[in-house]
């Protein structure tokens, strides 16, 4: 069934960077130490799968309410048929709030989470900035302190540990090539391919990509909220006028070791340039289509979309949400970005516990998105590279070339 067209809606004014805390954190609260999602249930489950399958008529005006909990069932039970036979795949999460200071031990119950949700990896981000960045009190989020010696290494090297710790006791699995991947999904154990959200921790230098590649990390997203020595960001004036000779380098290296560029939260001069330097197509993560959402700084504009993509590169849509309709401007970007670079090219990066609004607050919400996929008029074999197959295709592309 053909797709109908996306049309872009209305935008209500958001923060120039993540979406404001409506709670109104002060700004001396670290963001890492924010909490920012509320726990999932039944009901706001079922609220997601109205808004994506346009099933609320049918729950409130249906002869019974048993009547539509079977076509819920039913929904998710294609949705999870259709995305059987290849592992799914989140492209940019911090499963469990393992990147924030009071966290101590990654939660066993998110790994229950995405079992019930039905993700089999997860790209783990580290925030190597987190220790100083933090949201202001007009909701953007911004550096507000110079790192003290060694700080951002060490406490890189602690939120490691933690993923390091739940696959030793064997309640996770690392990914370090694709076919990890597919084994991961065969063996029912949830997955995590160790990723920086930031190259902040390697303080300019390429031989500590070499130290973090030898550990498990595949991915690398150059910069986050603070501008450090690989290039400029895009909630902030820049400073260094896109990429720098360090991250020149620092792709290089990574190029050399086939680890995955991202480049999420890059200026667009610095993502023109990691796009440049690049000789492997590149990911960005966690994003969206400014032309369905301008206020979002985050969003990239049509022409660097398909740079990304006409280069082989992969780019994750997030599921920023204001409003109830989150739901469906999450299925309703997905469509519009696929419709504009080909849906070989995107996938979903829900920054899990690292949104203060989101239409996926926990993986169990995560069930629903390949029957919500599906109902939007995507194919069986759309649903799953969107949820996993492209990211392997780039996986494989980059690490095996």
């Amino acid at each position: 069934m053909p797709r109908p067209t996306s049309q872009a809606r209305p935008s209500r004014r958001v923060s120039d960077t993540e979406p404001t805390d409506a709670r109104g954190l002060p700004p001396t609260i670290p963001v890492e130490e924010e909490e920012c999602c509320p726990p999932s249930s039944p009901a706001s489950r079922r609220a997601f799968l109205a808004g994506s399958l346009g099933i609320v008529a049918a729950a409130c005006a249906g002869p019974t309410r048993d009547g539509s909990l079977r076509r819920e069932a039913e929904a998710l039970r294609q949705g999870a048929a259709a995305i059987a036979s290849l592992p799914t795949v989140d492209l940019h999460a911090h499963p469990g709030a393992f990147h924030r200071p009071r966290t101590g031990s990654l939660p066993l119950q998110t790994l229950e989470e995405m079992r019930a949700g039905g993700v089999d990896v997860a790209l783990f981000a580290v925030s190597t900035d987190g220790p100083v960045i933090r949201r202001e009190p007009g909701g953007g989020i911004r550096q507000f302190r110079e790192p003290g010696p060694g700080q951002l290494y060490q406490e890189t090297v602690d939120r490691l540990a933690r993923v390091e710790q739940r696959v030793s006791e064997g309640h996770l699995r690392l990914a370090r090539e694709p076919a990890d991947v597919a084994a991961i999904k065969a063996s029912g154990v949830p997955g995590a391919i160790l990723a920086f959200e930031g190259g902040d921790v390697l303080e300019g230098d390429p031989a500590r990509v070499v130290e973090f590649h030898a550990r498990g990390v595949r991915s690398i997203q150059l910069v986050h909220y603070r501008i450090n020595e690989l290039g400029d960001i895009q909630t902030e004036p820049p400073r260094h006028g896109g990429l720098t000779n360090a991250g020149l380098e620092v792709i290089g290296e990574m190029n050399r070791l086939r680890m995955v560029v991202d480049g999420a939260h890059a200026s667009p001069d610095t993502l023109r340039g990691i796009l440049a330097a690049s000789r492997h197509p590149i990911l960005v993560s966690h994003t969206g289509p400014a032309a369905l959402r301008p206020t979002v700084r985050r969003h990239l504009s049509d022409d660097l979309l398909e740079a990304v993509a006409s280069r082989g590169g992969l780019i994750g849509i997030w599921p920023l949400a204001r409003t109830p309709a989150g739901v469906e401007q999450l299925i309703a970007e997905v469509d519009y970005v696929g419709r504009l670079v080909g849906v070989e090219h995107v996938g979903i990066g829900t920054d899990m516990a690292g949104l203060a609004s989101s239409s996926i607050p926990t993986y169990r919400e995560f069930a629903p998105l390949p029957g919500a996929l599906l109902a939007r008029g995507f194919s069986e074999a759309d649903t799953r590279r969107v949820l996993g197959g492209n990211f392997l295709r780039l996986f494989e592309t980059v690490t095996e070339g």
